[in-house]
């Protein structure tokens, strides 16, 4: 059993890496040299994934936190996802859901759902400002492109990347000496100034029609979050039109959590990476 922390053992480069990379893209030496480093991984040849979304976890002989450690995973780590399953409770966790992969056992609420879905990427952008792109890998890395960095998640983070489903604005498109084709990222919401490059198969175009509104005549639009049962619903009058399950956040002492009760929908945007607070106490 190895005792590194997760920080080293994360596929990638270290921080001090990153920042020489950084240097490189400031100096406008991204091609070719700053970016072949970052190029996406191979990952396990399966239809479902599961990444490791905590720092370390334990895999298990049977789902059950009693049960013989087979190894350790650490965070980002991915592994087969073979199937869910109930296993046995630990008193502090507040479900039994297990996840079975090739090696063991994992507690399903440490594990993120991904795929490894490459795409042919664009070689020009689908709209004359930008198009709103999706990650379809476990995660892919980024290249600051301005530093230093300037959001607070930028500066904590060991190896910064995007992870599977998070939706970014591309606002620049290159390709390199060895014809791997570059995304620029630039947040459209929320971007304290920090723009990133990252490799292009890993991005999916969101196209218009998967943007359009469901029922454009609709009343009585709402959404409802549950906090108890961690769900949420949209509804169209008292028809249902969507649902998830959700993770509302840590509730403390009334400090930070949103307050229960009705609130007027004020904005709706396609995407918006929220984050604050300290080392060890912050939030992403």
């Amino acid at each position: 059993m190895h005792s590194k922390p997760a920080s080293r053992r994360r596929t990638g480069l270290s921080r001090r890496d990153f920042l020489q990379m950084s240097a490189l893209a400031a100096g406008g030496l991204w091609l070719p040299r700053a970016m072949a480093v970052r190029q996406l991984p191979q990952w396990p040849d399966a239809p479902r994934l599961g990444r490791v979304a905590v720092g370390r976890v334990e895999r298990k002989l049977r789902p059950s936190p009693e049960a013989p450690t087979v190894d350790v995973l650490y965070q980002d780590a991915v592994v087969p996802w073979l199937r869910e399953m109930v296993g046995e409770l630990n008193y502090y966790r507040i479900n039994q859901r297990w996840v079975e992969t090739d090696q063991g056992y994992v507690y399903g609420a440490d594990l993120q759902p991904v795929e490894a879905r490459l795409n042919e990427p664009l070689r020009q952008l689908a709209g004359e400002r930008g198009m709103w792109v999706e990650v379809t890998v476990p995660y892919v890395d980024l290249i600051l492109a301005n530093p230093p960095p300037r959001a607070h998640w930028l500066k904590m983070a060991e190896n910064p990347r995007l992870y599977y489903s998070q939706i970014v604005w591309v606002d620049q498109i290159k390709v390199d000496e060895q014809g791997v084709v570059w995304y620029r990222i630039n947040e459209r919401y929320g971007n304290p100034g920090d723009i990133f490059w990252a490799e292009g198969r890993a991005f999916r175009l969101i196209r218009p029609e998967e943007l359009a509104p469901i029922n454009l005549g609709a009343e009585g639009k709402r959404v409802r979050v549950n906090v108890t049962d961690q769900t949420l619903c949209c509804l169209e009058g008292e028809r249902e039109v969507y649902f998830c399950r959700v993770s509302t956040g840590y509730q403390l002492n009334g400090e930070w959590e949103t307050p229960l009760g009705v609130h007027p929908i004020w904005r709706k945007l396609v995407s918006l990476h929220m984050s604050g607070g300290t080392t060890g106490g912050g939030w992403d």
